[in-house]
């Protein structure tokens, strides 16, 4: 798994308000950029019960017909709701231009995960690449298997992310 969805969505909030006006491509695409620096930060993940993590890397695919999925999905959602919750009601956007930036940011920070989720569910070719350089950015320090370690951090980087949101 990733570090949180909350937390992605979180820092890419913090690093794109500054730039909120600009043209929403340049919104969309730094906040996908942020997903990517901010795995390489070592950090806490929660597991997904519907992919088996016995199974080779590679090889991993996500079980529709399991019960874990269904829970699987809606830890997901609230992780993501969660996020764009703080942040909307953080920054309070009251214009369509605020909304949009609300939105293209926190679609940007999930984007990669939700590719990675593509990826394991049908082995699109197409994104191989894409795959690989993901497992390449995040940090080689797993503190998933350490929630008390790694819980802690995570907060850290969410509440500091937070706080910087706070600050534009």
């Amino acid at each position: 798994m990733d570090m949180t969805l909350a937390t992605h969505i979180i820092i890419a909030a913090a690093a794109t308000k500054p730039i909120a006006s600009t043209h929403p491509l340049l919104i969309f695409a730094a906040a996908i950029i942020t997903h990517y620096l901010s795995d390489a930060i070592p950090h806490w993940d929660y597991s997904l019960f519907s992919i088996d993590s016995e199974v080779r890397h590679e090889e991993r695919k996500w079980n529709f017909r399991d019960r874990a999925f269904l829970k699987d999905i809606r830890n997901i959602a609230f992780d993501a709701l969660l996020g764009t919750a703080l942040v909307a009601l953080i920054a309070r956007p009251a214009s369509s231009g605020e909304f949009l930036w609300l939105f293209l940011t926190a679609a940007g920070a999930v984007l990669p995960d939700f590719l990675q989720g593509v990826y394991f569910t049908r082995r699109a070719d197409f994104l191989r690449r894409l795959h690989h350089f993901h497992g390449f950015m995040h940090s080689k320090i797993a503190l998933g298997p350490y929630p008390l370690i790694g819980i802690p951090f995570q907060a850290i980087i969410f509440f500091a992310a937070l706080t910087s949101l706070f600050g534009h």
